[in-house]
């Protein structure tokens, strides 16, 4: 048939699954991940299970505990929500150590991609995949999970809808171990739906949705569940699931703790921890070389850091010509050199707001919005923002703007150059240097800076897991649009992207998606992450991740 005789080249992967009309199943790599070009490969002392003992704990220095455990909440939408789902929480396809998605065997013993015209997918459940609750996992956990995610009851209170609005409906196929998805419009990146699966229980209602994980998860399920969630010690406690009808995990626990960064070499050195994220923080990185049975891994990872600017009605960066200017003002290329350059000698700025460096497609567009001091200054006497001293002044005012970062050694060191190159052109930046844990609720969130650093961590399917970061702000709800700057040219490109199966044709669009977030300064694309990490040495299976899974299911210690 039509679809057997097309083998379909997905962002540098080919597509490794037939697609399955005639039958047979995507049990390979998942189609439409748009892979990366080359490198990316874990670093995690990779072993075999023979060679590792049995139990032990694994302890992982997290930032902060989420404000709310449902990772599809707007609130939940944080790292580590995502790395405890990875242990305790189904997903449709896992992340292979080349960055191309697997299908999830423990839940799943088939997701096939049947028609194109309709679009529509078939997901075969594992018979033995089941909830803490003794509850099997069923086509009603896809079909509530669509229900809550697809934007049609504001009253869920969701971190992204993209996907899962362009399904028509989750339909029970020949069994409750089946779920056939129709779509009304084609969605490319459908791979990413289900990544992960939360339980029926939590989408019963709008109330069980936003509220009922605000202390912890209560149904789960994988080679983990949650032992305890101790609020006043600031740890998440995982122990087997004694249930898990998959290999038994070497660990016996896996316990993240909330550990300022600061804290962390003294805590690795001292056995507190086994592990911490070097990023982009010199000292952390010099420590660990020096520290006795620890060593250094570092893989290529999906995140970035970046600036981003409030556009938001009445905010002073609403101007976009002054907002460009602000932009041109700030040089990416030595930001990368200062932070990054000493773990990872020769690194390059990001360049591009949607498609991460190494993976096919991504092209530095930031030629179109290039570092240019002289043209920032030239463009800020043009605004009437004009120098008086060391800052510029206009009708009275100095140009003066609130720079929020996190307290770490990364935000200080993001800030320290960024607020002296703003200081070349007439700018005075006004650093606030906030706690961790309160970062994203207090500043993030509501939009409560005038220019803001942080990290993006991407998913395997860059232009879709973007798409909220452009969204059109409507109230208070602005995705993960937190600069709440709308760019109405991108919202078509967008459309045509997600619909898009022609990886050329997808690439070509997101170039176009990134050139307009450029040319109208949506944010700036700082540095991509050193992806090392300082990691004991017994510690097998985990470490630097690269771009696939954090591993908990196999990772434990040498014997």
């Amino acid at each position: 048939m039509e679809f057997r005789r097309k083998a379909v080249a997905l962002g540098g992967a080919v597509l490794a699954a037939v697609l399955a009309v005639s039958g047979c199943a995507a049990t390979g790599s998942a189609p439409a991940a748009p892979g990366p070009a080359a490198g990316g490969k874990p670093d995690v002392n990779a072993q075999p299970r023979s060679a590792l003992r049995e139990g032990g704990d694994l302890r992982v220095p997290i930032d902060a505990l989420p404000a709310n455990f449902n990772p599809k909440q707007v609130n939940g939408a944080r790292v580590v929500n995502y790395q405890l789902a990875e242990a305790i929480l189904p997903s449709a396809f896992l992340d292979g150590a080349d960055g191309i998605p697997l299908l999830n065997k423990a839940f799943f013993d088939k997701i096939e991609l049947v028609s194109t015209a309709p679009q529509v997918v078939r997901y075969t459940i594992a018979p033995a995949a089941k909830w803490s609750n003794g509850r099997p996992l069923t086509w009603t956990d896809l079909h509530g999970h669509w229900l809550a995610l697809r934007g049609e009851d504001k009253r869920f209170e969701v971190n992204n809808h993209v996907g899962y609005r362009d399904v028509a409906s989750v339909e029970r196929g020949g069994s409750d171990r089946e779920a056939v998805l129709t779509f009304a419009r084609p969605f490319a990146d459908w791979p990413g739906l289900f990544r992960p699966l939360v339980p029926a229980e939590l989408t019963a209602s709008p109330e069980a949705f936003n509220k009922s994980w605000l202390t912890g998860p209560t149904v789960t399920a994988g080679p983990f569940e949650v032992a305890t969630v101790d609020t006043t010690a600031k740890t998440v406690t995982l122990r087997r699931n004694a249930q898990w009808w998959q290999e038994k995990p070497p660990l016996d626990r896996i316990i993240f703790r909330v550990l300022a960064p600061s804290a962390r070499a003294d805590e690795l050195a001292n056995h507190g921890i086994d592990l911490y994220p070097i990023g982009g923080d010199i000292d952390l990185f010099t420590r660990a070389k020096a520290m006795p049975d620890v060593e250094i891994r570092q893989a290529t990872e999906r995140r970035a850091g970046q600036l981003t600017f409030n556009g938001a009605d009445g905010a002073l960066l609403a101007d976009e010509k002054l907002r460009t200017a602000i932009a041109q003002g700030v040089d990416p290329q030595a930001v990368t050199k200062v932070l990054v350059g000493p773990m990872a000698p020769g690194a390059k700025a990001v360049g591009n707001h949607i498609v991460p460096p190494g993976y096919a497609g991504h092209k530095d567009n930031s030629g179109v919005l290039p570092f240019d001091a002289a043209a920032a200054r030239g463009a800020l006497d043009s605004l009437g923002w004009k120098l008086d001293g060391s800052v510029r002044v206009k009708d009275g005012k100095p140009l003066s703007l609130r720079f929020v970062v996190q307290a770490t050694p990364t935000g200080r060191t993001v800030s320290g150059v960024i607020t002296e190159q703003l200081a070349a052109i007439g700018v005075l930046a006004k650093v606030e240097s906030v706690p961790t844990e309160r970062f994203q609720d207090t500043y993030l969130l509501p939009g409560n800076f005038d220019i803001i650093a942080f990290e993006w961590t991407k998913s395997p399917y860059p232009i879709s897991h973007d798409r909220p970061v452009f969204q059109k702000p409507v109230g208070d709800k602005a995705g993960n649009n937190f600069g709440r700057i709308h760019i109405a040219e991108i919202d078509g490109l967008y459309d045509s992207a997600i619909a898009e199966f022609d990886p050329a044709k997808r690439a070509e669009l997101a170039d176009r998606i990134d050139v307009l977030a450029w040319k109208h300064a949506h944010h700036l694309p700082l540095y991509p992450e050193s992806g090392a990490y300082a990691v004991r040495k017994d510690l097998a299976n985990y470490g630097a991740r690269g771009l696939g899974v954090y591993g908990f299911a196999v990772a434990g210690f040498m014997k």
